[in-house]
């Protein structure tokens, strides 16, 4: 369960015909984004393009931080910047108000990749005595 972030909320009368572009920087546990396997390990910062066209607003969205993954084979942390660009679009007739908090956490949280891998050759464990054989070659009895 995380807090609920609400600083990407807007009323649509604030949407000028130019366009209207917000920048925020959300703490991870404030977006919900720690969780086993993935830590943001600096606040994500934001920024939204709102574009209103007609009953349809469609934002553009760039979001960056420091992560830090586990990969899926060794089980090591591995630190990488995270860089997600996306466009969410709503349908707002007859809705006075937007709020896209929660969407973007949903989009950066499914940019993540299933098996994240510290590197392209990782070796994984030992599957008999957990031996990290990125290390040093396992010496148990398979």
């Amino acid at each position: 369960m995380f807090l609920e972030a609400t600083r990407m909320k807007l009323s649509l009368n604030e949407i000028p015909e130019e366009g209207l572009t917000l920048s925020e920087k959300f703490s991870p546990g404030e977006m919900g984004l720690q969780m086993p396997g993935l830590k943001f390990l600096s606040p994500v910062e934001v920024t939204a393009a709102f574009l209103k066209e007609q009953d349809l607003v469609v934002v553009n969205v760039e979001a960056r931080g420091e992560q830090e993954l586990l990969c899926g084979r060794c089980l090591e942390a591995v630190k990488s910047p995270y860089e997600g660009r996306f466009d969410l679009s709503y349908e707002v007739k007859g809705k006075f108000a937007l709020d896209v908090t929660d969407d973007i956490r949903q989009e950066i949280l499914l940019s993540f990749p299933l098996k994240p891998l510290c590197k392209e050759g990782c070796r994984g464990l030992c599957p008999a005595c957990g031996n990290n054989l990125n290390h040093s070659p396992c010496q148990c009895k398979r």
